[in-house]
């Protein structure tokens, strides 16, 4: 692996790190707007938007768990140039929590 590739293989794994705190914090606030509204929902709206509020609030819940497996996935989508997409078939969703210098010597080695 070259500098170029590693350097252009980081610069990756940062939009991916940005993906999953935007995805996250997405899913925080529309969580916390779940938490204020629940209540006024029981009260005046008909029983199934709180069906769909708790569906909804679960999966979003549960795909906190996944962040990084998500944020990988919108990156392969997102990204554009085939050297690109090839460095990124290199690499999984758990690389993104590594140091650099301990994933460059994982790829070289």
């Amino acid at each position: 692996m070259t500098e170029q590739e590693f350097e252009t293989l980081n610069e990756l794994l940062n939009k991916q790190r940005n993906i999953k705190i935007t995805v996250g914090a997405i899913g925080g606030v529309i969580l916390i707007l779940y938490f204020f509204t629940f209540a006024m929902l029981i009260d005046k709206a008909p029983f199934a938007f709180v069906i769909v509020e708790a569906i909804t609030g679960t999966a979003i819940f549960i795909s906190f768990f996944m962040l990084n497996k998500i944020s990988f996935s919108l990156l392969k989508i997102l990204v554009k140039g085939s050297e690109k997409k090839k460095l990124l078939e290199r690499v999984n969703p758990a690389d993104v929590d590594k140091k650099p210098e301990t994933l460059k010597k994982e790829l070289i080695g």
